[in-house]
């Protein structure tokens, strides 16, 4: 039932974004849902090991929350462009979550935010690329704790 489901929503999907609907783009598009659904079920639907649910309320929560922290670092990093306060640095941060899963999603939020990346993670550390960096002290409440303090809200562990 969640393939039939997941295949559905991503035919339909398929479907709007070419924007008409005729035989050609309906077979490709039954091809590709099939593709994705069987890929997504493999990487991502058997595994126990990791907790992938995440809820339908949170997720729409985190949404308008990454356009808030993206709106809010689009100003920062504009005005201390302007006034030349720029000092990029790496810096290394530890997350306090426990959830793998989790910890990826906050790494790829970090790096969608303007003016940091994240170069590289390894377990529960970050390693970032902060344009503004104020020493490894302030990093994980500057960067981090924005996002993690959203998972903390659905983290069982």
């Amino acid at each position: 039932m969640k393939n039939l489901f997941l295949f559905l929503t991503l035919l339909m999907i398929w479907i709007a974004l070419n924007g008409k609907m005729d035989l050609k783009i309906f077979i490709f598009g039954v091809v590709f849902s099939i593709i994705s659904t069987v890929f997504t079920r493999v990487l991502f639907m058997d595994s126990d090991r990791i907790n992938h649910r995440i809820p339908i309320w949170f997720l729409v929560m985190y949404f308008f929350a990454m356009i808030y922290f993206i709106f809010k670092s689009s100003l920062q990093v504009i005005i201390n462009i302007f006034k030349g306060n720029i000092t990029p640095s790496v810096v290394r941060i530890e997350s306090k979550l426990k959830n793998d899963w989790y910890i990826s999603i906050v790494a790829n939020s970090i790096t969608l935010t303007p003016g940091t990346v994240t170069i590289d993670k390894n377990g529960n550390r970050l390693q970032v690329l902060w344009y503004y960096s104020k020493g490894n002290e302030d990093a994980y409440k500057e960067i981090a704790w924005q996002f993690e303090k959203l998972f903390f809200m659905i983290d069982k562990v």
